[in-house]
């Protein structure tokens, strides 16, 4: 089974744990708190058309198009846009939905003028690759915001795993479950040690990678954090905090 296919089976079974923590978001803080943080960065444009790659259960497509944006979401795993489907018609939304890999787009040059991308790059097998078709798909003046964290770094740097291993039994003692919690927690712990992106530092390999690709205006931004997670998830996520990538075509 090649690595492609097993990230994919993985990633199916997980769809519903992570639709109910997109609904959970949905109906807090995070759905302005998101929606503000992705258009402060967006191309002034009134009706954006707006690719978000790797869509999960649909939770940009829902407060984007709200907004009164053109929204294409795409997942290569159908169970995830199945419950997109379900979550956009619960909440009155409407974008297209597409099963789709995110390394072989199936758009024409210049489609969009925004590219979003939420915790989906450290799953990939070739993100240079993605990277270039996210490039070539963008319009000019468009712009990319990638969200991600450093998720497996910890197994790579002795300090950090003693750090990590630390922390975690601190949630486990505090919050009565691990920091992460997976349907198949053997299979996430097994792929976490093969993905290409778990023992690079990012976002400095994204924003090198970026720039060799052609973006400019290429930034990143490691504070995020503290405008999307409540406190507990600023605390559980205080190993990886989440950061924000972008640059400008």
């Amino acid at each position: 089974m090649s690595l492609n296919i097993r990230i994919k089976n993985y990633w199916e079974g997980e769809a519903q744990g992570y639709s109910e923590l997109i609904n959970s978001e949905l109906n807090g803080f995070e759905r302005k708190a998101w929606s503000d943080l992705v258009l402060e960065h967006a191309p002034s444009k009134d009706s954006l058309d707006i690719l978000d790659i790797g869509t999960g259960p649909g939770f940009f497509p829902i407060i984007l198009s709200q907004g009164g944006h053109n929204v294409t979401g795409i997942d290569l795993t159908e169970n995830m846009i199945e419950f997109a489907r379900l979550n956009l018609a619960r909440e009155g939304a409407n974008a297209k939905l597409m099963t789709m890999d995110c390394q072989d787009l199936k758009f024409p040059d210049n489609s969009f003028d925004l590219l979003v991308c939420r915790n989906l790059t450290w799953t990939l097998n070739d993100p240079a690759r993605s990277y270039q078709e996210w490039y070539r798909v963008l319009r000019p003046g468009g712009r990319i915001l990638v969200f991600d964290a450093c998720w497996y770094l910890y197994l790579f740097n002795e300090n950090m795993k003693k750090a990590y291993e630390k922390k975690e039994r601190e949630i486990l003692e505090k919050y009565g479950h691990p920091m992460h919690r997976h349907k198949d927690q053997a299979e996430s712990e097994a792929l976490s040690r093969k993905l290409f992106m778990s023992d690079k530092v990012r976002p400095q390999w994204d924003l090198d990678l970026m720039l060799k690709l052609g973006f400019s205006k290429v930034f990143a931004d490691t504070t995020v954090g503290e405008r999307i997670l409540n406190e507990k998830q600023k605390d559980i996520n205080s190993m990886h905090p989440p950061f924000l990538v972008g640059g400008e075509k």
